[in-house]
């Protein structure tokens, strides 16, 4: 069994954090994006000949979708139909009332979740029976932590799949709450989550995660974008990452740099066939010439002037270089941040948040930024333990 699992689409986002020298070429690449990256996802369904595709929630970036945005998607849709590849599809906190406004017919092979858990049902040309369970939002708040009513495994089903777009918390929350217990003991094979941007994995076995979105949408959103294909292997369903997105979000630190000229050339030469779009902070000591003219925008003018075509600077900013430490720490700091990168190379913060936490205290710790600042606050732990203990 092969299928896709893609949660918040967001088509017809409008990008954030862009101003008015975007060049014009960028323009309808950046438009386009998220129906891009749509459009390469329906290409991989066909080309690998998936038996369904899951979208748990956010299909639309909001409940009222323009006439170009719904006749893509039944295009889209009806490629599906041709090869015979059904969809799943639940609407979350943006499109919540989608189904319930004026839209073009669906095709024959788009079930939709109704507000409310139901169960469908899919026989797959192998002879597996798969169960699929899963709501639509009834509004943009769904405060009520709808797990609890989800039903247990089917056991006559060779495979149970949950689609769930929400965020861990308690009830009352506003994402539809759970926590991963809640999912755990209903035993299903596989639970594809949407809601949270960010791709990751809250339990391995059975799978319990987000794919993220299809396409970063603002310069928070950064790194590679796609969705999950899942295969079955020994009655286990495993996911593996495919991105698609057709623009990439990045943050590029500046740390070292002879002059404005070197800063121009350091990014100018970022090596990438992708249209990637940059926030660029600097950490490198300037002098005060420099600094004014970064703090004015002149600096950005001169980087973006001499761009190649695929690349562009969204923000250039100055940014506090992490502490420094004495002469005679030398050889303790390489040690302990040799040490600390390594820890951080295999950490996963949301293994020791606790369930019950916020969906963005989560989301800001799975970030760059959140990680910089625990490992900020590490070494100063760590400091103030040494100065005590001398």
């Amino acid at each position: 069994m092969k299928f896709i699992h893609a949660g918040d689409i967001h088509l017809g986002n409008p990008f954030l954090g862009l101003d008015q020298q975007l060049p014009e070429h960028l323009k309808p690449i950046i438009q386009n994006a998220t129906l891009t990256a749509f459009e390469k996802l329906i290409d991989s369904a066909i080309a690998e000949n998936v038996d369904f595709v899951l979208f748990p929630g956010d299909l639309y970036n909001s409940s009222e979708s323009g006439p170009q945005i719904q006749e893509m998607v039944s295009v889209q849709f009806e490629r599906l139909h041709a090869a015979a590849i059904p969809v799943y599809l639940s609407f979350g906190n943006h499109d919540f009332e989608a189904n319930k406004q004026k839209h073009l017919p669906w095709p024959e092979n788009i079930h939709i979740f109704a507000q409310s858990i139901e169960t469908k049902y899919l026989s797959l040309n192998s002879g597996e029976q798969i169960a699929l369970t899963g709501f639509s939002y009834q509004t943009q708040r769904q405060k009520e932590q709808l797990i609890d009513n989800f039903p247990p495994k089917d056991i006559a089903a060779d495979y149970h799949i949950g689609l769930y777009h929400g965020a861990l918390g308690v009830d009352g929350e506003a994402y539809a709450p759970f926590s991963v217990n809640d999912m755990l003991v209903k035993n299903y094979d596989y639970w594809a989550l949407g809601h949270i941007h960010v791709r990751q994995t809250l339990n391995d076995s059975p799978f319990i995660g987000y794919s993220g979105n299809l396409q970063g949408l603002n310069r928070k959103e950064v790194g590679p974008k796609g969705y999950y294909l899942v295969t079955s292997h020994n009655n286990k369903l495993i996911p593996e990452f495919k991105p698609v997105a057709a623009v990439i979000w990045e943050n590029l630190t500046i740390s070292e740099m002879v002059d404005e000229d070197d800063l121009v050339t350091q990014i100018v030469d970022y090596q990438t066939e992708k249209t990637t779009l940059f926030s660029v902070d600097i950490t490198a000591k300037l002098n005060n010439t420099l600094i004014e003219r970064v703090l004015s925008g002149l600096t950005l003018e001169k980087v973006r002037a001499k761009l190649p075509d695929n690349l562009w600077v969204v923000r250039l900013g100055l940014k506090k270089a992490p502490t420094a430490v004495l002469a005679e720490d030398n050889i303790d700091q390489k040690y302990w941040k040799s040490s600390l990168q390594s820890i951080f190379e295999n950490f996963n913060v949301s293994d020791y948040l606790s369930n019950q936490a916020p969906v963005f205290v989560r989301e800001y710790f799975m970030s760059e930024e959140g990680q910089a600042v625990l490992q900020e606050k590490m070494w100063q732990i760590m400091q103030a333990r040494k100065a005590r203990d001398e």
